[in-house]
Order: structure tokens, then sequence, then C-alpha cells
């Protein structure tokens, strides 16, 4: 939702008198997008999607990892097929701050073809994502970052009030963030995860390895409370049946032997960025909380289960501070990320990720041009 949050409001402020239309939940896009016309996703939705692209002036496919095949090989096939009917309605695509890879199919790369062959314009949110969609067309490709950099967080205040709601001490001592997750998805099957588990197809082989992350995880934070007087604040995001990140938070909760923690669940993106603002680094291995972080200012430290970790770190000039969580798994190097948190604690000028302030601004820059190529806009779709 962060991503289309953002979305909304710079297109908003840089096309006057615009009327946009989103594919999205409607229950939670009603209060986050004032104004616009909500389509719902996926079949139901098509029909309402087919009517507006055929009068938009624009249609703007964008969002997180949308074209990969890491979890699905289906994904990539729907979403090649989704932007080939759109494209021949007439409408003018383009390819919005894409995330992109991995593909390792030839069949998801065809598909990305197609996608990249309907698109007016090309971007991609990270260098590893720019080499992907490189390899699929022609087409000028731009590195343009993820929305969520540079979405507007609530006040200040506002998140300092949920975190003394919640007894988070404020006395001074370091507040480490920590977004985990349960990676141990099986990877490239024809279903994706989320289907799968509904459905009871995805058996749960990996209770070894999950209890080794948490338990090693458990080690590390309660060593930072002793060893620097750290609280550590678990952030869950994606809180639902098949992710279900606030039970993985809950697990090395549990296993910790020290009481300086806390767990907030936060469903609204701009009060998360707000209290991410308030931490002296975050532990993601999850990539938006990671994301708010860094446009927080925050240092950060990545678990990355996924290639566009690397790109994200590498785009904001912390390649050396994300580790690969399997490998931290498998190796036991719970020294390398007690390293990299804390040089975070004793250096975070160096730190802080330098970067953000000139990629928020190409995001800025990214949109006005759009903006300046389609004056006098009708409605406008955005997936």
């Amino acid at each position: 939702m962060g991503i289309a949050q953002s979305t909304f409001e710079e297109l908003k402020s840089q096309m006057d008198e615009v009327h946009i239309t989103f594919v999205a939940d409607r229950e939670r896009a009603i209060k986050s997008f004032p104004g616009a016309e909500i389509i719902p996703k996926g079949i139901l939705g098509l029909g309402a999607l087919i009517k507006s692209a055929f009068k938009s002036d624009l249609v703007v496919c964008g969002g997180g990892g949308l074209f990969q095949d890491d979890d699905s090989l289906i994904k990539m096939t729907y979403w090649g097929l989704r932007v080939a009917l759109i494209k021949a309605l007439g409408a003018n695509v383009v390819g919005y701050c894409l995330g992109v890879g991995p593909l390792m199919h030839g069949l998801s790369r065809f598909f990305g073809r197609l996608a990249f062959a309907c698109m007016a314009i090309v971007s991609v949110r990270d260098p590893l994502a720019y080499q992907v969609a490189k390899g699929l067309t022609r087409r000028t490709v731009s590195i343009v970052p993820d929305p969520a950099l540079a979405l507007k967080p609530a006040a200040a205040e506002e998140a300092e009030k949920l975190l003394q709601s919640h007894e988070v001490p404020r006395d001074g001592s370091p507040l480490i963030g920590v977004a985990v997750r349960r990676w141990f998805h099986k990877r490239g099957s024809f279903i994706p995860h989320k289907v799968a588990f509904r459905f009871g197809l995805r058996r749960n082989n990996d209770k070894s390895k999950f209890n080794k992350m948490t338990d090693l995880l458990a080690s590390v934070l309660d060593h930072l409370t002793l060893s620097n007087g750290a609280h550590i604040l678990f952030l869950p995001t994606y809180n639902v049946a098949h992710e279900g990140d606030d039970h993985v938070c809950e697990e090395i909760c549990r296993k910790m032997h020290s009481n300086r923690k806390s767990l907030i669940r936060i469903s609204e993106p701009r009060l998360y960025k707000a209290v991410t603002g308030k931490l002296s680094v975050m532990i993601g291995a999850r990539m938006h909380p990671t994301i708010f972080a860094a446009g927080m200012g925050t240092p950060v430290v990545g678990l990355s289960y996924n290639p566009k970790f690397n790109g994200f770190f590498q785009l904001i000039g912390c390649s050396a501070k994300v580790l690969p969580i399997e490998t931290f798994v498998e190796k036991e190097m719970t020294g390398e990320l007690l390293d990299l948190i804390e040089n975070a604690l004793q250096f975070p000028e160096d730190a802080m990720p330098s970067a953000v302030p000139r990629l928020i601004e190409r995001y800025h820059h990214f949109n006005a041009a759009i903006a300046s190529m389609h004056k006098g806009l009708k409605p406008l779709a955005a997936e």
C-alpha cells in the first residue's frame, strides 16, 4: 500500500485535475486514495479495467516484485498478458519503478519481453532489475527508485505517541527495529504461494531451518540488549496467514532471554515509516520496511532472501550491509551480523544511506517528465 499511496500523491501533485483509477483492495483504498475510482484486483475487476484503460491517456504498471518467477511460474505470464491486453486497447503504458527479477525460466523471460514491448516507457527500481530488464528489451531503461522511498511519513509526534503507548523506552538507549519473514517458500513452482497455502498444498518442510533462523536471531538480539543496552522493536508487516511475519517475530521474541523487546503491528504505511525514523538501526528481511527506514535516513542492515535486496542496497550505497539469510543460517553468521549492526550503532553517520535525497529527487524528476509528456490528461489508470 505504501507504493500505491506514494504514486497517488505524486501523480496528483504533478498533474492538475487528473482523474485516477486504481486497481486495488477497495476497503483499504477508499481511505488512501480520496477521489480516485477503485477497480477490484484480479479477474473480478477485468471488465472495469478494460473499460478504464480504453478511455485513459496513460496506464501506469508498477509495484513491488511484479516481474519475477521466484514465487510462481504463472506470475510473469499473468503480467505479460495483462500488459499486452491494455496495450491492445490503445493505451500508453508506462513501466513504473518496476521490480524485475529473478526471471529464471524461459517462459518468464518470453512474457517479460512481451510486456516491455508494449510499454512506451520502462523504468525499474534498482541496478539488478536494470540488468534483467536490459536483457529483455531494446527500449531505454531508466532506474527510478521504489515510490515508497519518497512516501511522506506521518507526523513525528504521532510516531512518538505510538511508541509511548506500547511502553517502548525513550531514554536515549539504542532502538533497533526488526522486520523479518519466513523465507523458505518453494521457489519456481507453478502455483503461487498464496494460492497453494490456501488449499493446503504447501507442506511444512522448513521446521529445522526456521527453528535455526529464529534461534540465531534471538541470540544476536539478546547480545545487543546486553552489550549496547538496546531495546528491540519488532515491526512485522506482512501479517496474513500465508506469510505470518508477526508469528515469526513472536517466535523470536519468545526465544529471547531479554525483556528489552516490544512488538507493534502497524498497518498504515505513513505511520510505519515515521516509526522507522525513530530507530537507531533497522534490521530488514522484508524490502519495504527497509526502504521506509532508508527513506527516513535510518541506518539499515539487510538479510536478503532475494537478489532485489542487493539491488536496493547497491542503489543507496550500502552494498556491504546486507547478508544472504540462507547463508546466515547455514554458516551461523551471527558474528558478521552483529558487526554490521554494531558498526551502524557506533558510526551512524557512516552507516546512513546518503544517496537517498538524490534518489528521491530522481523520482520526482521522472514523474515531472511523465506529466510534461501528457498534458491535458483525461482519466489515468494505475496498476
